[in-house]
């Protein structure tokens, strides 16, 4: 999975690799059930950008239904098509994890009937970071200068599927990275004019890097919007615990406690839808 974001952000980049789950042998699978009593499993991506995030939502969620939250890391670093996700998926899923965090909340995710979405607990938009200051938008950065993209993203796609439909003129050339650490370093060093990532990728940015201080966020006008609605997956055949989490997650959205973890971890958007 790529670094850009939470492992079940990087499924919206092809769902025919996920597809694929015969790979497990089935002496992998443990079919016994497990007994939950006043605890759940709740699975990470251990190399998830949302990672941090994602965990304090789990244990709010928790909190509010009265159930111990058991932190299980799970598993991570696979290659930018995803391949290899959806069998480790499965496998956790029905061995170990009662809930996974961090997923791409969509009508068109591509998951098996064997998983269940929540609702969404936070939408978080993508964003377009330069360093100029005379900039506001995008439509005032001069066309000879060149973009970054985090590769295989919503917000790449997003761009691609706007650009294709403007005379070659009236497009930005675009450069794709699968590593938003470096493409913050071309922006800063001039060599392209400005990158779309995830917000959170841009958080972090400025937490690690004194000098991503120089980055600001403009406008993407004229793209449209683009913003993936983080939530988690249960397993289908426990209808009852996705219910309690939408419930709590309706509820933590309601009173502001999503709101303030985004806060907290500087995260643009809103919570919930």
């Amino acid at each position: 999975m790529f670094r850009f974001f939470g492992v079940g952000l990087a499924l919206l980049a092809s769902s025919a690799a996920f597809a694929q789950t015969s790979g497990i042998p089935p002496e992998e699978m443990n079919n016994t059930r497990r007994l939950a009593g006043d605890s759940i499993n709740v699975c990470f991506d251990m190399t998830s950008l949302g990672r941090p995030f994602d965990e304090d939502v789990a244990k709010a969620i928790g909190d509010a239904l009265f159930l111990q939250v058991n932190v299980v890391e799970g598993f991570g670093g696979f290659p930018v098509n995803g391949d290899g996700f959806m069998d480790e998926l499965t496998l956790a899923m029905n061995n170990t994890c009662d809930m996974f965090m961090g997923v791409s909340v969509s009508a068109n995710s591509p998951f098996s009937e064997a998983f269940a979405l929540t609702r969404p607990y936070a939408t978080i938009p993508f964003v377009l970071a330069v360093t100029d200051p005379e900039w506001q938008s995008l439509a005032e950065i001069p066309k000879d200068r060149k973009l970054g993209t985090a590769m295989s993203s919503l917000g790449e796609m997003n761009y691609i599927t706007w650009s294709q439909q403007q005379p070659e003129a009236e497009r930005w050339v675009r450069f794709p990275y699968a590593d938003y650490n470096k493409m913050a370093t071309r922006v800063l060093d001039g060599t392209i004019a400005g990158m779309i990532l995830w917000q959170p990728a841009m958080a972090q940015l400025q937490a690690e890097r004194p000098e991503a201080a120089a980055l600001r966020v403009i406008a993407n006008d004229p793209l449209p919007p683009a913003s993936v609605r983080v939530g988690a997956l249960v397993s289908s055949r426990n209808a009852f615990l996705r219910s309690q989490v939408d419930q709590a997650i309706d509820a933590l959205a309601a009173d502001g406690t999503i709101d303030a973890l985004m806060e907290k971890h500087r995260y643009q958007g809103n919570a919930g839808e």
